[in-house]
């Protein structure tokens, strides 16, 4: 009877950390696909503004559903600027930051 009991918590102790596997998946998993569509938004936002004339370019912000994106335009020479696009979600606690350089040969001129 004792062996049968110490047996019983045995397993119960090591069906107790599985029982909670599928409940970090789903968090793992959710955590997962909100990086994702944040990263899709700000490459989107990046192409959004290569597409713009160079002179153009300015920063800015703007929601799309739960997520709030931001991004600015920082001179580097008069040729070059750097575009910095940030993505923040879940009331600001996650954030993800795509920077990328351009030239005016890279967006539309300004003539």
């Amino acid at each position: 009877m004792v062996e049968a009991l110490v047996a019983l918590m045995l397993l119960t102790v090591a069906l107790i950390p599985m029982a909670a596997l599928p409940a970090a998946t789903s968090r793992l998993y959710a955590v997962s696909a909100a990086r994702e569509q944040a990263a899709l938004l700000a490459v989107q936002k990046l192409d959004e503004l290569e597409s713009k004339k160079f002179n153009d370019l300015s920063g800015g912000s703007q929601t799309i559903g739960g997520y709030r994106i931001y991004w600015s335009v920082v001179d580097i020479t008069d040729r070059q600027k750097k575009l910095k696009v940030s993505v923040t979600w879940s009331d600001g606690k996650s954030k993800l930051v795509i920077t990328r350089q351009v030239s005016v040969g890279a967006c539309h001129t300004s003539g």
